[in-house]
């Protein structure tokens, strides 16, 4: 014990434990699920495919920030970055737009490959939003952005300007 701790434990008492955190169990009996923590919305994949080194991969399910591939036989390790490009059919409509992300899970055995990532620069940001917004709200993507463009913030603001 140094000098400066000696010091820190004669006039604050002995300092507190750093507890570490257990892996792969939850804190505390009270917490709430993964799908109650999430702060962000998650769709399934509903026709979107990831290409991740010139191989297109099924998305099981997607969010602004993440996604998860089924079906993955690269050679990706967790925390590695990996740069992938996006593509979403929604409705005879195809929305693509490239990205960086980094690998979080990669479970060889079930082929299954979880990426969080950046929000695309814009105009992809944009285009991602109106893209979350019409699942959302069960709408077609060419009605959204053309009542986007002639002015109108929100569908349901039918007259205004």
């Amino acid at each position: 014990m140094g000098f400066w701790d000696w010091l820190f434990v004669q006039f604050n008492g002995p300092r507190p434990r750093k507890r570490k955190a257990s892996r792969g169990r939850a804190r505390g009996g009270t917490g709430a699920s993964g799908s109650e923590r999430r702060r962000v919305p998650r769709f399934a994949g509903l026709g979107a495919r990831v290409i991740v080194d010139g191989v297109e991969y099924d998305v099981a399910d997607w969010a602004e920030n993440s996604y998860r591939v089924t079906g993955y036989s690269g050679d990706l390790i967790e925390r590695q970055l990996v740069h992938f490009r996006f593509l979403l059919v929604y409705r005879e409509e195809t929305w693509e737009w490239p990205g960086i992300g980094r690998v979080v899970r990669h479970d060889p055995q079930s082929k299954e490959l979880a990426v969080v990532y950046r929000p695309p620069e814009e105009p992809f940001r944009t285009r991602l939003r109106h893209v979350m917004e019409a699942l959302r709200e069960g709408r077609r993507l060419t009605e959204l952005t053309k009542q986007l463009k002639d002015g109108r913030q929100r569908p349901d603001e039918k007259g205004k300007k």
